[in-house]
């Protein structure tokens, strides 16, 4: 039962925020919904800063059962207040890395989610990229909530 309310309440959170962003409360409401029923895929963002792209070429040495995934919620984070760093949990080694963040649109709404309590999981899918000379590594991700 009390996952129920969470849900609900998951919901509800995140159809204001896709209100306040110009959807009417109906579109608000069944977007919300679908995106807690559903997982979604996202492409991590904000991958090329620091030194995110040797750490995704060296996450791609390892089998996708060596790694997990978990979204931290970054409120101090002096480019927006809403930010949600995803990490990297390497376990053959025992450490851990930040690859990037969830892109801003739905990191406003997920904040909220997690602010409230809500449990969002996440797994890595694949770490794109690299192939070329010049082409950049990025990283799917899959949430759910």
């Amino acid at each position: 039962m009390k996952q129920i309310t969470n849900i609900r309440k998951s919901v509800c959170i995140m159809a204001n925020e896709l209100k306040k962003a110009g959807y009417t409360l109906s579109e608000a409401f069944k977007k919300a919904w679908q995106r807690v029923k559903l997982s979604m895929t996202i492409r991590a963002v904000g991958t090329t800063f620091e030194n995110r792209q040797e750490r995704l070429g060296f996450l791609k040495r390892f089998k996708a059962e060596d790694l997990s995934v978990t979204l931290e919620r970054e409120a101090n984070n002096r480019f927006d207040g809403c930010a949600i760093r995803i990490v990297v949990h390497i376990h053959p080694i025992h450490r851990k890395t930040v690859i990037g963040y969830v892109p801003r649109g739905l990191s406003r709404e997920l904040a909220k989610v997690m602010d409230a309590g809500a449990t969002v999981k996440a797994k890595l899918l694949e770490i794109i990229g690299g192939y070329g000379y010049k082409e950049t590594f990025g990283a799917l991700i899959n949430i759910a909530i």
